[in-house]
Parts: structure tokens; sequence; C-alpha cells
């Protein structure tokens, strides 16, 4: 755990804390851009999915990528929206460990970060997550399968939604989660660039019920996976 960050992880939240740690010298776990080098990554997916050679490998990759987003969003949404601290996540100066099914099991980080620098609302507050992390990587990945990355920042978008309504449901005052509101609301950072998660979340309507849903404009094509259930905000549950 992170010393500065240990008041954000308490009772059910206690588990994310040991997601991150700070570096130690000769720090054995792999850097984090090594998740881009095709064999580094590949090892990763045939240890998440032991049939991975004969699977479809982009399916495989976006389902494996949603474990990076959840490990990863939480705690550093937490640190943002609660502590106003922005950590460093240059995936060139973060470190990975990885557990034995092949998934990132903490995350490692050169130092504690510092506060925010204004402005503290908008998008821009999180353009060290989305714009130094989330982007390099999502780009990487893309480029190894053929899969979208449309359909990447989709599965980024599920725990970056779903972490902000939490901790709307907390109890918090709302001036303290509200910013994180603009990551799926705001159109473009402060200099024009689009947001790739704008308007991720459409409301549909359930086929085998007609109710309304809130779901993912793309699906994360688990399907093309044998015996893999929907999820329960695709959008191949409802009309279009």
């Amino acid at each position: 755990m992170i010393p500065t960050l240990a008041p954000l992880f308490q009772g059910g939240f206690a588990h994310y804390g040991e997601r991150l740690r700070l570096a130690q010298p000769d720090d054995p776990a792999l850097p984090l851009t090594s998740l881009l080098d095709p064999a580094v990554l590949d090892a990763q997916l045939q240890a998440f999915r032991s049939n991975f050679a004969q699977e479809d490998p982009r399916a495989v990759l976006s389902i494996w990528s949603k474990y990076y987003f959840l490990y990863l969003v939480p705690p550093v949404l937490a640190a943002n929206l609660i502590l106003q601290r922005d950590l460093p996540l240059d995936p060139h100066a973060m470190r990975v460990e990885m557990d034995p099914t092949g998934l990132p099991a903490v995350f490692v980080f050169a130092d504690e970060g510092g506060p925010l620098a204004p402005p503290l609302y908008g998008l821009d507050r999180f353009a060290s997550l989305l714009q130094d992390n989330l982007a390099f990587m999502i780009d990487g990945w893309q480029q190894r399968y053929g899969l979208s990355g449309k359909v990447l920042w989709s599965n980024a978008s599920r725990y970056l939604r779903w972490f902000v309504q939490e901790l709307s449901r907390f109890g918090l005052p709302e001036p303290m989660w509200a910013p994180g509101k603009s990551l799926l609301e705001a159109k473009a950072y402060a200099d024009g660039t689009r947001n790739p998660l704008y308007q991720a979340y459409v409301e549909r309507f359930r086929r085998d019920d007609g109710e309304p849903l809130s779901v993912r404009k793309l699906c994360c094509i688990r399907y093309l996976l044998p015996d893999t259930e929907l999820c329960e905000d695709c959008p191949r549950l409802c009309h279009s």
C-alpha cells in the first residue's frame, strides 16, 4: 500500500489498497510497458485462458483488459477525487506484478505523486489516467490483435462509471465525487481533444421484457468465446 493513500482503503474497499505500492530498489516487478510486448502479452493471455491459442485473441484480450481497468481505475480515481492527489501514471515510469493467472496483481509507482494541479473540474483533471496511461496502453493493445480501440475504451468506461456511482452511494459530499461525471459526459479536453469516453452509455430496452436498461454503446465481444455469458450492461441484450 502507498502510505499517503492509506486513509482511502477502509472496510470493503480495503483490498484495493493492496493493488498499489511504491517501487523498491532493484524492483522485480515487470515494466508496465512490457504488457505491450507481443511475447509478454501472449504469455499473460495464455495464462489467463488456457485455450487461448484456439480462441479469438481479440475477445480474450478484451476480457483480460477489463481486469486491468478494474484493478487500476478505482484506487486511482479515489486518490484523485477524495484526496485530490495525482498519481504518476505514465506507463514508462510504472511497473506491474502479474499473478499466476496472467492478471495484473499490483501496480508499482515510482513515487506517491502530488496534489492535483488546477483545474479541478472538467476532463483535464483526469489527464494522467486517461491520456498518460489508458490511451497509451489501449493504442498498443489494439495494434497487437486488431481489436478496436473503441471496444477497449468502452471496457474502461464500465469501471469509471461504476466507481463514480459507488462514491455517490457512499454518502460522500457531492462536490467530492461529482467531478468524476465529466469522465463520460465531457465531449473534449480543454484543448479540444476528443474524449473517447463521451456518452459511452446509452438508454435502450431489453429484448426479453422491454424494460429500460443503461448499456454500453459497444459490446466487449466476449460472446465470441465459448460458454461465456453476456455482461449485464451489454448492448446485445437490447433492441437497437
